[in-house]
């Protein structure tokens, strides 16, 4: 996505804002034992050199935020206290916490939980495994759903950007997700009664409201493939102006029919969300500059190798399960794995032939196939499972 500074700038303030409710909330819960000034001009200080790193490489890939978070941190060296990292560690690595009423650095890798799950659950489409950069994103994530802003996922097929929006969605018990697969031919129209399959109108002193059926809740429309949406002959995604629209006034024009006069619906309580493969992928289309301003973009780019050795090890452990004296091979095969795809990777790329493209999918289908074939056999030797 094209850096633009009005986007730049709505990031920053949004994860600012996000930042000072939780002071206040903080406050609020314990009135006995409010944040001393000291502690909230350190908690302030380090919350926004993270939210600098966020809203100006928070569309870039890994290596770019690394870049940006060792300017920020050179930068602010002298006027906050930097967290105690190792050599290829950044601020991005690290997280802002209170205890014991003071601010305090915390390293994402302490606060990823050691996760098992099921053998059935090998299976799951929807399975997420917790890992730092799934903790960070999801905590971006919530600065902006609670800040009710509409927001952009943007990643490489497989890089798990649809699951992990959902996985957040699902953490907030105050919002319904509505989904809405966008392809080439999405009109207006789909998106309207998507909405009115889970709002009403109302009338009100103030005019026709559209709102969710649930009273106190949001809803949250989650537009996958967001830019898959052809343009017309004006160079215009009408759905997205439509959005964009939704977005910047907070309602639209509802037909009155040939007899009657258009009366304006004003929006209540709805929110939109999206996900995106790239615009420069066969098929997409770019996102209008204009919607792209209300809207701040993330990039969720494949995980590293050591979050992929942690997704699969799960998973390994899960279907090594159902074949008990194979349990304690599950992170050498984790390993194996990921070795194979990390050098296949590496071998076979894009540049040489345009079919050669690697996503996680590849582990997750072999580690699915491990269990497929293990789980009807009685026993299994570690010979067999080499085979496998």
């Amino acid at each position: 996505m094209e850096f633009t500074r009005a986007r730049a700038l709505g990031t920053l303030f949004t994860l600012l804002d996000r930042a000072v409710v939780n002071i206040v909330g903080h406050n609020a819960q314990y009135p006995d034992f409010p944040l001393s000034d000291e502690t909230v001009t350190a908690l302030v200080g380090r919350r926004l050199a993270l939210a600098l790193v966020w809203s100006l490489a928070g569309d870039a890939g890994q290596a770019g935020r690394r870049l940006m978070s060792e300017f920020v941190g050179g930068a602010a060296a002298g006027a906050i206290e930097l967290p105690p990292m190792g050599s290829d560690e950044t601020i991005m690595d690290y997280d802002v916490a209170v205890r014991g009423g003071a601010a305090e650095w915390q390293a994402w890798t302490s606060r990823v939980p050691r996760v098992d799950v099921e053998s059935h659950r090998v299976v799951e489409a929807g399975l997420v495994v917790p890992t730092t950069d799934t903790l960070r994103h999801e905590e971006v994530l919530y600065a902006w759903l609670a800040g009710h802003k509409p927001l952009v996922l943007c990643g490489p097929p497989g890089s798990g950007k649809t699951m992990t929006l959902l996985a957040a969605l699902r953490k907030l018990p105050d919002l319904e997700v509505a989904g809405l697969n966008f392809s080439s031919a999405t009109t207006p129209e789909l998106v309207l009664k998507t909405v009115e399959q889970h709002c009403e109108y109302r009338r009100t002193p103030n005019g026709l409201v559209l709102a969710p059926t649930a009273i106190g809740r949001w809803l949250v429309v989650f537009c996958d493939e967001i830019n898959l949406p052809a343009e017309d002959r004006y160079g215009t995604q009408r759905v997205i102006s439509f959005l964009r629209g939704l977005v910047e006034r907070g309602g639209f024009w509802r037909s009155g029919g040939s007899s009657q006069q258009h009366q304006w619906v004003k929006l209540e309580r709805i929110q939109f969300v999206g996900a995106c493969n790239p615009p420069t992928d066969p098929g997409r289309v770019a996102l209008s500059q204009r919607f792209l301003r209300h809207a701040p973009v993330v990039l969720v780019d494949y995980p590293g190798e050591q979050s992929l050795v942690q997704i699969y090890s799960v998973l390994a452990r899960a279907a090594l399960r159902v074949q008990p004296h194979l349990a304690g091979y599950a992170e050498s095969v984790a390993q194996a794995m990921v070795d194979v795809y990390v050098a296949s990777q590496r071998r076979f790329t894009a540049d040489q032939q345009a079919h050669y493209v690697y996503s996680p999918r590849e582990l997750t289908r072999w580690v699915r196939g491990i269990y497929e074939a293990a789980r009807p056999l009685e026993t299994l030797s570690g010979t067999g499972l080499v085979r496998l």
